[in-house]
């Protein structure tokens, strides 16, 4: 998986349109929210749906954003993550799967870097997030 720097999510698709490599567009849709009588500032993030496509001259939010609307538009936030082949060919549709699975369990646990985030209009979002590690035989009172 690729990492880009971009303001805007039509400048991040450009950046993949203008590379040298095919590069497929990964996308996470979350609903985030405080959580209410938290003792401390503490946020859910609930995972509703991802979805590709292969990156295009010509990408817009608006049209990512109409597209996952018809879906579910129970989102406030998009990760955003970027697919490409080191032989420069395009990520197919297994590999997408395979890298969305893993880009929703990073998500889960906070392991967000390297990824985008964007809000419903479009601005990209800097959040601040904790991994939280996974145990194993964990008992819950």
């Amino acid at each position: 998986m690729n990492s880009m720097n971009a303001e805007s999510f039509e400048d991040l698709a450009q950046q993949c349109v203008m590379s040298r490599s095919k590069h497929r567009m990964l996308y996470v849709f979350v609903r985030v929210g405080a959580v209410d009588g938290a003792d401390e500032e503490a946020t859910m993030v609930q995972v509703l749906f991802d979805a590709h496509q292969p990156a295009a001259h010509g990408m817009t939010f608006s049209s990512v954003r109409d597209t996952a609307d018809a879906h579910n538009a129970d989102w406030n936030m998009v990760i955003v993550g970027i697919a490409e082949n080191s032989d420069a060919s395009m990520p197919s549709e297994e590999q997408a799967q395979t890298l969305l699975a893993d880009m929703r369990e990073k998500i889960m646990i906070g392991a967000i870097e390297g990824y985008a985030l964007f809000d419903r209009d479009g601005k990209s979002v800097e959040v601040e997030a904790e991994v939280v590690p996974i145990t194993a035989n964990m008992t819950i009172n």
